[in-house]
């Protein structure tokens, strides 16, 4: 109960179309359990007029002409009522999704970086269909077999008293089959679902790393793995389909005795007519509309059972979703804005792990000048890519802080920070979209020649030119281009962009040297008068920098210039020479 209370929200402006459904409903199945009573007296008719031999007197045509109005009304509201709840399970299904992506892009990085990207994208997609025909049908589906069995009973007592009460009083039998065996289905759905997303986990990160696992030899290992997670799902799958499978013919078992004993019954009525209890007149056309609706009676509580079934299958999908909602969001403490230029900036004391126990980052300070290129060298898993995500508050060091124009990053609010900034990572990002489209995906409103101009200084100007229809050309991540090309184009944003502060995250390793060498002439003339930061393996690509810190463990070991570093033959000229050696 307390999960659909969460769920209640999500019909917010849809409770007009709600309440139109629901009266579809009431009207539909009304319409239609009224036909087999207009069709028991009929029956009854006929049956007195065969007895009196007046059946050449009978009439008929309005029982009829009025039964098959019912069945066009009937049918008519059906159809209404299945339109207007997939049109708002559709709305509801558009706000979850909607509310999943931007509870995805709120959550802090460091959460993101720790969550099975296969699993995130199963609850944005299965999840959430899974709600829709769980919950907004199956709830639909449950207020109308609450209706049809409303309505049935009022006909049933109309018919016959003491059947009906013989029906309701074996009814809680049904009810405790169907329940006893759904309640253990839930944490058998629950099991599934968590399989199925370790499953699809799985399969992406093979998929993504396919290159790898072919280099590496390690096909039949990942297919071994994969093998033992597929058979975990299978039998997660297997009861929890199992589970919801018995639930229709345990019912449907009960309901079959329930029947025999109403015949049985109504037969020793229709023979004796006990008129002391009220039953006089209860004839073969009234035991046969009572049968209809003794069957039209147990048939809600079979798909109810059902129902509930798909409605617990839903929970756990929702409880999921709303797990990923409801998660925390990035804190952003900060309040002040920086007005201007980020003149200075300097780190003070940071101390950092990712997991509070390895220490990553050890007691660093840093001063750095406007206007400076910064470079950090050293081992791999030395920090420096984590100081990047630091100075960018993806994390937040325990001790310690970054301060721009002498205010900690942590006071400042997080968007408008990051505005003084332009990255170029290793790992380049093309969205579907043309070359222009690409490039000015920061800068919306920039002009088609400050485009042009930014890919020119990129030297990405060459390469797209020569493509079928030039800035105009559709791309996407995987349409053809080279790595070093998508890497232009991710440079050329940042030209776009003009930032004050420059990081560039090993952001020429996928490029040869000739168009490295270019690059670099680009970017001297695009950063002066601007800080740029950059993390690089490739020595070479920084021997120019005013200032080069070496980092081993998470900390400073060196600092100064190229030649500076070269002559104190510490550890840098080793790192420098072990490149030619």
């Amino acid at each position: 109960m307390r999960k659909l209370k969460k769920f209640l929200p999500y019909l917010k402006g849809s409770y007009g179309l709600m309440e139109f459904s629901l009266f579809c409903a009431l009207l539909s199945t009304g319409a239609k359990l009224l036909i087999p009573f207009l069709a028991g007296k009929a029956i009854n008719a006929m049956q007195a007029a065969i007895e009196t031999r007046t059946w050449e007197s009978l009439d008929l045509s309005f029982d009829f002409i009025l039964m098959a109005s019912l069945l066009v009304v009937g049918t008519l509201f059906r159809y209404l009522f299945d339109y207007v709840t997939y049109l708002l399970g559709q709305r509801v299904i558009k706000t979850m999704r909607k509310e999943i992506f931007a509870a995805t892009l709120r959550a802090p990085i460091s959460s993101i970086d720790q969550s099975r990207k296969g699993d995130l994208l199963l609850r944005m997609v299965n999840d959430v269909e899974n709600v829709q025909t769980g919950l907004v049908s199956g709830l639909a589906a449950l207020y109308d077999g609450v209706v049809a069995i409303a309505i049935t009973l009022v006909f049933m007592f109309t018919l016959n008293w003491i059947l009906g009460l013989i029906v309701v009083g074996l009814t809680p039998i049904s009810i405790f089959v169907s329940r006893f065996v759904s309640k253990f289905n839930s944490k058998n759905f629950r099991q599934q679902r968590q399989d199925q997303g370790l499953v699809n986990s799985f399969a992406l990160e093979s998929l993504n790393n396919s290159e790898s696992v072919a280099t590496l030899g390690i096909a039949k290992e990942r297919e071994k793995d994969f093998e033992t997670l597929n058979d975990d799902f299978r039998k997660s799958t297997f009861k929890a389909n199992l589970g919801a499978s018995t639930i229709n013919p345990s019912t449907r078992l009960v309901n079959a005795i329930i029947n025999a004993a109403l015949v049985l019954i109504g037969a020793v009525l229709i023979i004796h007519s006990p008129e002391r209890l009220g039953i006089d007149g209860f004839a073969i056309g009234d035991l046969s509309a009572f049968l209809t609706y003794a069957s039209n009676y147990m048939a809600p509580f079979n798909e109810i059972s059902n129902v509930i079934a798909e409605i617990d299958y839903a929970l756990a999908s929702f409880a999921r979703i709303d797990e990923i909602i409801h998660s925390p969001a990035d804190k952003n403490e900060g309040q002040e804005i920086i007005q201007g230029n980020i003149d200075s900036l300097a780190a003070k004391n940071i101390h950092f792990s990712y997991d509070g126990i390895r220490p990553i980052i050890k007691d660093f300070s840093l001063d750095v000048y406007k206007g400076h290129k910064i470079a950090f060298v050293g081992p791999t898993g030395c920090g420096k890519t984590t100081l990047i995500n630091l100075l960018m508050r993806f994390y937040d060091p325990q001790e310690g802080s970054f301060f721009a124009n002498g205010v900690s990053t942590k006071e400042l609010e997080k968007e408008a920070f990051r505005h003084h900034i332009g990255m170029v990572l290793q790992d380049t990002w093309i969205f579907s979209g043309t070359v222009y489209e690409n490039i000015a995906y920061a800068k919306p409103e920039a002009s088609r020649q400050e485009v042009e101009e930014a890919a020119r200084k990129a030297q990405a100007e060459g390469f797209i030119e020569r493509l079928p229809q030039g800035y105009d050309t559709w791309i996407s991540d995987t349409s053809g281009l080279s790595v070093g090309e998508k890497q232009l184009i991710c440079v050329a944003r940042v030209m776009l962009l003009q930032p004050e502060i420059v990081i560039l995250d090993e952001a020429t390793s996928h490029i040869d040297v000739r168009t490295e060498k270019m690059l670099s002439e680009s970017f001297d003339a695009l950063m002066e008068g601007k800080t740029s930061l950059v993390v690089a393996h490739r020595l070479s690509t920084i021997v120019s920098s005013d200032l080069i810190v070496v980092m081993k463990e998470g900390e400073i070991i060196e600092m100064g210039n190229h030649e500076e570093l070269l002559a104190k033959r510490g550890f840098y000229y080793n790192l420098y020479n072990a490149q030619f050696n």
